[in-house]
């Protein structure tokens, strides 16, 4: 073997060498720099050096045919020149390799500048967000201090907070609506004593603060609100404010009124149990399903208005001084068993009237033992099925057309009663009701059904309202004692009815079957009293109105059918 074959051998194998053992240290190394700033400079140029003789050994033998570095003879090329060849490309590489190597020095230096950069920036956000838990820590200890003006400040601190604290807003608000809620469950606004005024003056702080910074030009607080329940609060208005995901003022306590403009909530604000010291306006948004002011007290007026009412409104004990539900159509029920209204009780709007319901999915109005001072139901087309019994309070239906029945049975309306131009295609049942000495009933409208209702009642001024030998209609014969098989009545339709839907008729139909007269085929009030069951039936199991009338004419189909059909099976 040639000598410069065997260089170039010897040379290339020192440069492998020395390269696979800087590879292993720089592997060895943990670091994240690049892998040529974990390495020794010297041996890495070593390396390069080592590469570059045995790159210009091969040169010479296969090249210029030079088997002991001595070129051949009428060779154009000198050794000189060759060696000085070999020296510069040496020396350039050398110089590459400290080049690359100062560029990724520099790029590291940059890199931990970087670094050092960031990690003084985290460490003044974590010092801040240190800083801001401690003052949040003692706002909150000055938020649950005996005095008042403490517990004032502990809230203005809390909210000047939430505006510098953009990832504790949240947390501020949290805290804020449970000093709230501590001061209802508490029962602080009732203590008799002079700290009640200091109590006052916090809600309203709270309260006007927090909702100023959930409206669009306060601000901004990006924060999941809408929970109020069982709070105390000032004056709720939600006008200009950013769209809640919900509202719930369950079982709160308004000090003022409370107003929920159209588009406030993107759900129906939930209401049960609410107690507000002033007024409730509410304007009906589209999308909403149902409204739930069940038990509520209000002590000024109630206000619900819209144009289509397409969900329930369980108004159940509802406390309030008026009540008005103005809307152009109303195609679900409105359950108002035991509502106490102490003025004018409006349903429907008088002066351009309402629809109520379809042809095929009447709705009711259920008002039994509920007291008011007027109910108002005027210009009502295809009025509801109204359930007025022991109801409590004059009652004016003037202009209104009812399909379906009213059953007034023990109503107290001797404070006043106007049928003034009403229609009634459905039973009218005013048994044991107590009516006015002047009812007025020009222009009044009875069909067969309604005279049927009225003649089987006993109630005063019957022949009065009944017009004495004007009517050829005859009540059903009290001789009809057939059972009321409501079981086989709804068996066909137990496979398209709901779980819940069923045992709310089950519960309700068993209930009207213990207590059943003797005498229930000629008491058309029997009828108004199981369609009213039925509407509370549906109402609570949620049922679609497709399957609430599918019960209801099947049950309306037994009770009505003739004694004939009957005594022949």
């Amino acid at each position: 073997m040639s000598p410069t074959v065997s260089t170039a051998i010897i040379s290339g194998l020192a440069s492998i060498i020395l390269i696979a053992t800087l590879t292993i240290i720089a592997a060895r190394n943990s670091s994240d720099q690049h892998w040529l700033l974990r390495v020794s400079l010297l041996p890495l140029v070593g390396a390069v050096l080592f590469g570059l003789c045995s790159a210009y050994a091969l040169l010479l033998r296969f090249a210029f045919g030079a088997k002991d570095f001595r070129l051949q003879a009428g060779s154009s090329s000198s050794p000189i020149v060759v060696a000085a060849t070999l020296i510069a490309g040496g020396l350039t590489a050398a110089y590459a390799v400290l080049r690359l190597r100062a560029h990724l020095v520099s790029e590291e230096r940059g890199r931990l500048d970087r670094n050092e950069d960031r990690r003084a920036i985290e460490k003044h956000r974590s010092d801040q967000e240190i800083a801001f838990v401690e003052r949040f820590s003692k706002a909150v200890a000055l938020l649950s201090a005996d005095q008042s003006i403490s517990r004032i400040a502990g809230a203005h601190l809390i909210l000047a907070l939430g505006d510098e604290w953009p990832n504790g807003a949240q947390r501020c608000l949290d805290v804020l609506l449970s000093h709230l809620r501590g001061i209802h469950e508490t029962h602080a606004l009732e203590a008799e004593s002079s700290s009640s005024r200091g109590v006052v003056d916090e809600i309203r702080l709270i309260t006007d603060e927090v909702f100023r910074r959930l409206r669009a030009n306060g601000p901004a607080w990006d924060v999941v609100a809408g929970d109020f329940s069982e709070t105390a609060l000032a004056s709720v208005d939600l006008e200009g404010i950013k769209p809640l995901h919900l509202l719930d003022l369950r079982r709160a306590h308004v000090l003022g009124n409370v107003a929920i403009p159209e588009g406030s909530t993107l759900t129906v604000p939930s209401m049960e149990g609410l107690v507000c010291d002033g007024q409730l306006d509410l304007v009906w948004s589209a999308g909403w399903t149902g409204l739930n002011i069940a038990k509520a007290e209000i002590a000024g007026s109630v206000s619900v208005t819209g144009r289509l009412l397409g969900d329930p409104i369980d108004a159940t004990g509802l406390r309030a001084e008026s009540l008005l539900l103005a809307f152009e159509s109303i195609q679900a029920d409105v359950l108002m068993e035991t509502a106490k209204i102490e003025r004018d009780l409006v349903i429907g709007n008088p002066g351009l009237g309402c629809e109520f319901g379809t042809e095929r999915a009447p709705v009711s109005v259920l008002l039994s033992n509920s007291s008011f001072e007027t109910l108002v139901m005027q210009r009502a087309a295809r009025g509801p099925r109204l359930d007025l019994r022991d109801a409590v309070g004059a009652v004016d239906l003037s202009y209104s057309s009812f399909e379906f029945e009213v059953d007034a049975s023990h109503l107290d309306a001797g404070s006043g009663l106007s049928l003034h131009g009403a229609r009634f295609d459905g039973p009218l049942v005013l048994d044991g009701a107590v009516v006015p000495a002047t009812v007025d009933l020009e222009g009044v409208i009875l069909s067969a059904a309604a005279r049927n209702a009225l003649q089987s009642s006993e109630f005063p001024f019957r022949d009065l309202v009944l017009g004495i030998g004007k009517s050829s209609a005859s009540p059903r014969s009290l001789a009809d004692d057939r059972p009321f098989d409501w079981k086989d009545a709804l068996n066909p339709l137990r496979q398209e009815l709901g779980v819940a839907f069923l045992q709310e008729l089950e519960a309700r139909m068993s209930l009207i079957e213990a207590n059943l007269p003797v005498d229930w085929p000629a008491k058309p009030s029997f009828t108004a009293h199981v369609m009213s069951e039925v509407a509370r039936a549906a109402a609570r199991a949620d049922a679609p109105a497709a399957s609430k009338y599918a019960v209801e004419s099947a049950l309306r189909a037994l009770i009505e059918e003739p004694q004939t059909a009957w005594s022949g099976r």
